[in-house]
């Protein structure tokens, strides 16, 4: 009798980096014959040269070994934070509201910043920090990163400290249905053990690329829940003023388009910036209420390293708080110095003034006649500027921001590839398909839609790796993900001829019925566990605010227990694909 096989069998892995190997050959032979065939502009030029050496910028190899790294990142976090501790009797700002010409300019600057503060968050209303109250979908402490569902941050006990502790009694008080949905969702825990004191949060890193990693704090549960509110109470009075969180990356892209050619303005970023705003800076700048909300609800102190340190910024990457607050605290000071420079004798400037100057956390845009006095400013309150990514020169034609970068109005962005959700076979495919699409969309920006597809090196690596592990490749719609499958059923037939014979292409069958339905396959990635939903929770959430702004609309997916799954082969069917004929077939 066989004995049968484990069933826990060791699953294939793949190498990515080896692969990646072999593509970016590809495309660095591909560029490099570009710059000898066609006559490129200055544009053209920058971004084959960034291509080819930027290709694996994000990309993080699963195996390096993170530690190194992850003992860098902390060691800079500690400079930053001791450095704002030793700054801190520098930020004391005259009380005074009012100008005079023998004031030094640093001061004037100062409290200008100061008033527009003041103005733009106005009145703070406890009534409406509790109605904008809720959880949001990253992990925190108690709570894994595999599962932020609501039912997950509001099991017993729910991690705090100690001043949200007596918040969560107020909160209770204010919203009793909610309450007694929580409470009967732990009905085996008694409610007196409803909360865990704890000191602070806990330091950790993330993924960056394969020379950094990048500094995180993870909160305790219910001080995120309250630090979210605040998040969205000064996302809505920042929108009034014309920093709309949702469209401004789009118009920081604009406006570094087109400043690449007129070098009007600046565009200007700052090195760990959600860590550089100091405590001692915001008590002197916020209203008084606003600051003790905010100070209630932060961290003192986070675990690094199993030892506790005392925390000089007010707040790190994981507060919900630390986004809004920097690109306050950054717009202020522009307009602050934009307002100095000029002789301004307001505080607050005119409404048509207020597009002069545009912030989206620390990526700031500011004319270029202020962008040397406003770096000064800000580095006299303990921020430093990024020289490699801050382009201020009256005649440099190179602007970057918000992931758009811009050469004399050319797009010189390039493509960056980032790591497989997994080593296992199943994402090798989607993985490919993501670096297939995207590579296709920039050759077809720089070569033309002519000329991109023809003897490409890096199209006929991609194409080896599909034939050496026996994939079909999946064709699907232009509106599909670019992990689903290949978009390229505009020009297949080009494809076929010029790649069809070197490597041998094998695609999933399309099917069409009587109908005019076409029925492909497509790569999707599925939860292997779904946890039951508490309608109690889920309802009285709902019925706290049944009119929800854009700031809190949540995608689905972060009520997903997240990363336990896999990649599965799904069938779409659509009838809105002009459909290839090579590989149709009638049902």
């Amino acid at each position: 009798m066989k004995k049968r096989k484990a069933a826990n069998r060791a699953p294939r892995l793949f190498n990515p980096s080896e692969i990646l190997t072999e593509i970016e050959k590809g495309l660095g032979r591909d560029l490099r014959r570009a710059n000898n065939v066609y006559a490129l502009n200055e544009g053209s030029n920058l971004y084959v040269s960034r291509q080819i050496s930027e290709f694996r910028k994000k990309f993080c190899d699963p195996l390096v070994d993170t530690k190194p790294l992850e003992v860098t990142t902390f060691a800079k976090f500690l400079r930053v934070n001791d450095y704002l501790g030793r700054l801190k009797d520098g930020f004391k700002i005259p009380s005074q509201r009012y100008l005079t010409s023998d004031m030094p300019y640093s001061t004037k600057v100062r409290i200008r910043a100061r008033g527009l503060i003041n103005h733009v968050l106005s009145d703070f209303s406890v009534e409406e920090w509790f109605q904008e109250c809720k959880h949001s979908g990253g992990s925190s402490i108690g709570v894994s990163f595999y599962d932020t569902s609501p039912e997950a941050k509001f099991s017993f006990p729910i991690s705090a400290t100690s001043r949200v502790k007596t918040l969560i009694k107020s909160y209770c008080q204010w919203d009793t249905s909610l309450k007694d949905a929580v409470i009967l969702f732990n009905a085996a825990h008694p409610f007196q053990d409803a909360v865990t004191i704890v000191k602070g949060s806990r330091a950790t890193t993330v993924e960056k690329n394969d020379t950094a990693r990048r500094m995180i704090c993870v909160e305790p549960t219910g001080n995120m829940y309250f630090q979210q509110g605040l998040m969205h109470m000064m996302y809505k009075r920042l929108a009034t003023f014309g920093l709309d969180v949702q469209s401004l990356p789009e118009h920081h892209q604009s406006l570094a388009w087109i400043n690449s050619i007129t070098c009007g303005k600046a565009t200007i970023d700052w090195s760990s910036a959600s860590d550089s705003v100091s405590i001692e800076l915001l008590r002197e700048l916020l209203p008084p209420k606003w600051f003790a909300v905010i100070d209630q609800v932060r961290c003192t102190h986070t675990l690094l390293n199993g030892e506790w340190v005392k925390l000089n910024m007010v707040s790190t990457m994981g507060n919900a708080v630390t986004f809004p607050l920097e690109t306050l605290v950054f717009w202020a000071f522009a307009h602050a110095v934009r307002l100095t420079e000029e002789r301004s004798l307001t505080v607050f400037p005119e409404w048509e003034d207020l597009l002069k100057c545009s912030v989206f956390g620390d990526d700031c845009i500011v004319p270029t006649s202020i962008a040397a006095n406003y770096i000064t400013a800000l580095e006299g309150v303990g921020f430093e500027v990024n020289d490699d990514k801050s382009f201020y020169g009256e005649t440099e034609k190179f602007r970057e921001s918000c992931g758009g970068d811009y050469l004399a109005g050319h797009a010189v962005r390039p493509y960056t590839v980032r790591a497989p959700t997994s080593q296992k076979m199943s994402s090798l495919e989607p993985w490919l398909y993501i670096i297939f699409n995207s590579v296709i969309t920039k050759y077809i920006s720089h070569f033309g839609p002519t000329n991109y597809i023809y003897d490409s090196h890096c199209f006929k690596a991609l194409l080896s790796v599909f034939a050496k592990y026996q994939l079909d490749i999946k064709l699907v719609p232009s509106f599909f993900p670019d992990d689903a499958g290949l978009k390229i059923s505009f020009d297949l037939e080009r494809f076929s001829r010029s790649y069809g014979g070197e490597t041998e292409i094998k695609f999933s069958p399309i099917y069409i019925s009587k109908h005019g339905s076409v029925s492909f396959k497509f790569c999707r990635f599925q939860y292997w566990e779904h946890k039951a939903k508490d309608d109690g929770i889920r309802y009285n959430m709902a019925l706290k605010k049944p009119i929800q702004s854009k700031y809190r609309e949540q995608p689905k997916k972060l009520y997903d227990i997240r990363r336990k799954g896999g990649y599965v082969v799904g069938r779409g069917l659509t009838c809105h694909w002009h459909v290839p004929v090579i590989g149709l077939q009638m049902e």
